[in-house]
């Protein structure tokens, strides 16, 4: 199979064409990060138009930017033990896997894009990328390919060996012309554990690029007197609501305002508990089921009980809110890591879950009152304006697609301009 031959002309002089692949097996995450991502290439004066290939259920639950359609694929499963199956279909993985990896193909030779970021997954789901890599190099003139990393994987070794294995680190050397990592060069990330700044492309220039968080600017939010309890995409977060929630059932003498948003993925059974908890307890608690706006959620609370997710630590650290993160530790351990690390770099109050108890709560909401919050001071959190610069940078030159000249006294468009 061969693609068609590139675009001669363009619809829109001068904008990006660019694929974002998120393979989307568990929670919102890669979505939410992949439509940041997109409204910073579209709003930019790269004039972006963005395809989303994901494979998220709720891939529609969200607002897009203009200029940004999704090709949802059909949702594979991640299962507790890290294994793969499909969500929906009764079907064998394996060929689940090759609709999803012929949808990416035939979404590319439709789109022509300039470039495609993958997210998270060097290979994909199962390694689905494979037949299309196999594609782009036999092109004459390829889209550019990045791989976005998050700040933490897992474990470096554990990350390494996975890699290694599945020839995922093969295509990170050989295969990918960037490596955007959304974190902070003073917070570890396993990009740096995995040495990957000595890898460079085939000009001699590093691969790989630091961009910073990618954070919304959220401080200037109006605060509230509610907390806030989330427990992310709600796959396997009741736990924390559900200590939570006994402990204001113990501690009805101080009201506390609090909402809590359980997630679309609790499942109904595990819900309807939640709201009997909620029932039983005195105090202004309201249940939300699913909010596609968490950062503005975040942004006006006082302070925010969760885990500790890559978007939600995100946009705690933008909004400057006190947090008490409780992170999930299978299959993977990147939460732990991350609230450990970023305990260290910024004051974030954080528990293991087999720890939390009620003096753990009780000095959470005593902290609140006192005023201390965290201090991600030196933490860049300003990765969607470096996303921008580095993928100029990446193009700067290459005749298939030229940027417009940015004007003078030229700024990077922010959030509601």
């Amino acid at each position: 199979m061969s693609l068609s031959p590139r675009r001669s002309t363009r619809d829109k002089p001068g904008a990006l064409r660019t694929v974002i692949y998120s393979h989307d097996t568990y929670g919102l995450g890669h979505l939410r990060r992949s439509l940041v991502i997109a409204e910073s290439l579209i709003r930019s004066h790269l004039q972006a138009e963005v395809m989303i290939v994901t494979g998220s259920p709720r891939a529609q639950s969200f607002d897009r930017p203009e200029r940004c359609n999704l090709v949802v694929l059909p949702a594979i499963l991640k299962q507790p033990d890290g294994s793969y199956r499909s969500r929906d279909l009764n079907i064998p993985l394996h060929e689940l896997v090759a609709r999803r990896s012929q949808t990416l193909i035939d979404t590319v030779r439709s789109f022509q894009p300039d470039m495609i970021i993958v997210d998270h997954a060097p290979l994909g789901v199962e390694n689905e990328l494979v037949p299309l890599f196999d594609i782009l190099k036999g092109m004459k003139q390829p889209p550019k390919l990045v791989l976005g990393m998050r700040d933490i994987v897992d474990d470096a070794q554990v990350t390494l060996r996975s890699w290694i294995s599945t020839g995922a680190m093969d295509a990170v050397r050989n295969v990918y012309d960037r490596i955007f990592v959304y974190g902070s060069t003073w917070v570890p990330t396993t990009a740096e554990e995995l040495r990957f700044q000595d890898l460079v492309d085939g000009h001699g220039e590093p691969k790989t690029r630091h961009l910073g968080y990618l954070a919304r600017p959220l401080a200037h939010a109006v605060k509230s007197e509610r907390y806030l309890v989330t427990a992310g995409g709600g796959g396997d977060g009741q736990n924390v609501m559900r200590s939570f929630l006994g402990f204001l059932g113990r501690h009805q003498d101080q009201p506390i305002s609090v909402d809590v948003v359980a997630g679309p993925f609790l499942s109904e059974r595990r819900f309807e508990q939640v709201q009997k908890a909620v029932l039983r307890i005195n105090h202004d608690v309201q249940l939300i089921r699913f909010d596609p706006h968490m950062e503005e959620r975040i942004a006006r609370a006082r302070g925010v009980i969760g885990m500790a997710g890559y978007n939600t630590v995100t946009e705690i650290m933008s909004a400057g809110c006190p947090a008490l993160l409780i992170p999930r530790e299978t299959p993977r351990v990147e939460q732990l890591l991350r609230a450990q690390r970023l305990s260290t770099a910024c004051g974030f109050s954080w528990c293991r879950a087999e720890e939390l108890d009620d003096a753990v709560f009780a000095r959470f909401f005593d902290d609140c009152d006192r005023g201390r919050r965290p201090n991600p001071e030196g933490i860049e959190l300003s990765g969607r304006d470096r996303l921008v610069e580095e993928v100029t940078a990446l193009f700067s030159s290459r005749t298939a697609f030229q940027s417009p000249s940015r004007p003078a006294g030229y700024r990077p468009v922010k959030e509601g301009a």
